[in-house]
């Protein structure tokens, strides 16, 4: 009776402490912050950010893994992107002082004070990087839904200046599985979003600004295995 019992309470144990590995590619759009702000008091900047197709990838290993419920922690990595910051100078027409200095095409240089008309613009090319670490609850069915938590160690770059940007993304996807022996293919579309962010407008500093511009949403196709 009490090898029985022993045998059925082993049973029970061992599909939950079962483990299993996932490999995973996320391809998708990822989008940035825009927004403006305030060079001087009479001069200010405003800032649109170009939408990235990027990729990332994903290794994950199950901690519980029993019935239609998976428990995984998971890292992951995304190699650097590029993104087109497109910026546009404007001054104000009140100004009293004679000359302001401002960005340009070139760096920074010297621009006449005028009205809150546009005295210089350009372009920039916008960086984004990460690895990630993270833990992820799915429930396995027909169409499989998931959520998580990642936190992201994010690398902006933009004009020689760059900064590093820590910060918790939430993970949603849903997808469907194809039942097979021992590797199972999986795809389905997935969306992130950060919990923390930063607005451009209120930059205190280069790192601040960079911050400011971080992205805010990815949603796009993750596919892979299981096994």
């Amino acid at each position: 009776m009490k090898k029985t019992a022993l045998f059925l309470a082993c049973a029970a144990i061992v599909p939950l402490s079962a483990q299993s590995w996932e490999a995973g590619l996320f391809v998708g759009s990822q989008a940035l912050k825009s927004g403006s702000v305030a060079l001087t008091s009479t001069s200010r900047e405003t800032i649109d950010m170009d939408n990235k197709v990027v990729y990332g990838i994903r290794l994950g290993r199950s901690v519980v893994n029993f019935g239609p419920v998976l428990f995984q922690v998971t890292v992951g990595y995304q190699p650097s992107a590029t993104s087109k910051l497109h910026w546009t100078d404007y001054q104000d027409n009140t100004a009293p002082a004679p000359t302001l200095t401002l960005r340009t095409q070139n760096g920074f240089g010297r621009t006449p004070a005028g009205a809150m008309v546009q005295v210089d613009a350009g372009t920039d090319d916008f960086k984004t990087s990460n690895y990630s670490v993270g833990a992820m609850f799915n429930f396995k069915a027909f169409v499989s839904l998931g959520a998580g938590l990642e936190y992201r160690f994010e690398k902006l770059e933009d004009n020689g200046h760059s900064t590093n940007y820590a910060r918790p993304w939430v993970r949603l996807n849903a997808g469907i599985a194809i039942p097979s022996p021992v590797i199972k293919p999986f795809v389905g579309i997935e969306a992130s979003f950060p919990l923390v962010s930063k607005d451009v407008a209120d930059a205190r500093s280069e790192d601040d600004y960079l911050k400011g511009l971080a992205p805010k949403s990815q949603i796009g196709i993750y596919a892979g295995i299981r096994f």
